[in-house]
This record gives structure tokens, sequence and C-alpha cells, in this order.
């Protein structure tokens, strides 16, 4: 089967058939990058690798990477804050593994290659250990179904949220395709919050008079490291546009080039 792949005069009118306003209070709720969410009306804007599980990962990884130290039950609870408590903390699975929440794509390729995350077989045992108790808390997960077939990544900047599903005519018939989204505006607010919040809840230690400033660097780099490991492997060759939003809702689109 040929992949579809959408070019710009497509995304554009995706991206106007798909935006949506947020409100103040969803800013900081999460979802993946798949494409694969239905276009419902609570669906959360901001869409970063792994969700709030991968958003845990993050943490870890940038504590492994810029070398400070991070408590990592301290690191959770403070996640768990930042989203506005456990029942609203995010991660999905696929309906073919089994219920496996780690069956989601980016911590797959987390499995396959740590290194390249800068994680390490006990970050992963963690991450487990906080899915147990997550279990136990009855907290809800999405559960993602069907294949793949995202036919663009957007990289979203402003304060709208962009649907990933669409439904698309080509050559005559109607095909529904779907998009990678990362909101990067969302992303990195939410990173300035969640270095307070570390700092605030004494989850991390410096030990060169780093700061709050420091950590949100280190932590949006670490978040953009994740997203090009991921999405250079589930996204192969295919196109990436920059959703610019105004404030009325207008928006620009940039090409970026292909992943």
């Amino acid at each position: 089967m040929v992949k579809t792949v959408l070019d710009k005069k497509q995304i554009f009118q995706l991206v106007l058939e798909n935006k949506y306003q947020v409100e103040e209070k969803d800013r900081f709720l999460s979802r993946c990058i798949d494409g694969r969410y239905k276009n419902s009306p609570n669906l959360p804007a901001l869409a970063i690798p792994g969700a709030d599980l991968g958003e845990l990962a993050m943490i870890l990884a940038a504590s492994n990477s810029f070398g400070f130290q991070v408590d990592r039950e301290k690191a959770f609870e403070s996640l768990v804050e930042v989203v506005g408590g456990v029942k609203k903390f995010a991660y999905h699975t696929d309906s073919h593994h089994g219920g496996l929440a780690l069956g989601c794509g980016h911590f797959g390729q987390i499995k396959k290659d740590i290194a390249s995350y800068n994680l390490n077989e006990d970050d992963l045992d963690f991450l487990n250990k906080k899915l147990k108790f997550l279990d136990e808390k009855k907290v809800p997960q999405v559960v993602l179904e069907g294949e793949h077939n995202e036919a663009a990544v957007i990289f979203v900047d402003g304060d709208f949220g962009v649907y990933p599903q669409y439904m698309i005519e080509i050559n005559g018939e109607r095909k529904n395709v779907s998009v990678f989204v990362f909101h990067r505006t969302f992303s990195l607010v939410r990173e300035k919050l969640l270095a307070k919040t570390l700092i605030k809840n004494k989850a991390v230690r410096f030990y060169d008079g780093e700061d709050e400033e420091w950590l949100y660097n280190a932590l949006s780099e670490t978040m953009e490291n994740h997203l090009f490991e991921t999405t250079k492997r589930l996204a192969k060759d295919l196109p990436i546009y920059n959703v610019v939003f105004k404030e009325d809702g207008n928006f620009e689109i940039k090409e970026q080039g292909r992943v």
C-alpha cells in the first residue's frame, strides 16, 4: 500500500478544519503525539511524546544528561501536581498490546534504544512501578486502536489545538488520514511550571548553583531530543510543517523539510 503524504495545501485545509480553542484550565492536560486519537471535544491540545508518562521519562533523562540529582518519587508527585491530580495523569496503550501501557509507540522505541533517550534500566523499572501505581489508583488510560496512518508531522505554536484525524479526498476517493502533533508552545509553558514545581518540592538537587531557568532549559532540550528520537523512527520520511497561530486563530504554515 502506498503511504499517503500530505502537502502544504492539504495541511492548511486540515488545520483550518481541525483547529480548536483551548480553555485555560485545560492547558496542562496532555496526550501523546500519536495520530490515532479521536477528534473528541475534550481532547487535550498539549501533544508530547508519551503524554504525562513520557514527561516523567523526560525528567529522568534530563537528570542523566545534565548531571543534576532527582528524587524520582518527588518528581512524580511534582508532575502530578502540575497536571492537576493523579486522576488526570495521561498515558496510553495500543489495543493490540493487551493493555500494556509501555506498548505505547514512544516507549516501544525507548525500550529498543534506551541509551539514545539518555535513560537506563533503573529508570524503566521506576516507570513500570508508577504504571502499577496508576493501575491500582484506577487512573483511566486511553486505548488507541487501529494502524498508524499518519501522513505528516506538525509542530504547533500558539494558543490553539489541532485535532489529528482528517478525511481527505484523493483521486475522487475519501480517505481517513492523521498527523503526528507536537504542541511546542504548551510544552514550553508546562516545562516552566514543571521546573518551578520540581524546585519547590525539593525534587531536584543542583551541584554548581544552577537555577530554575537552567532547569527549564534542560527539560526543554531533553523533550526536543525525545521528540526527535521518536519521530525519526515512527515518522521516517514524512514532511514536517510548523503551524504558527495568531491570537485571532489565523495561522501560517512553514515547511520544515522531512523527518
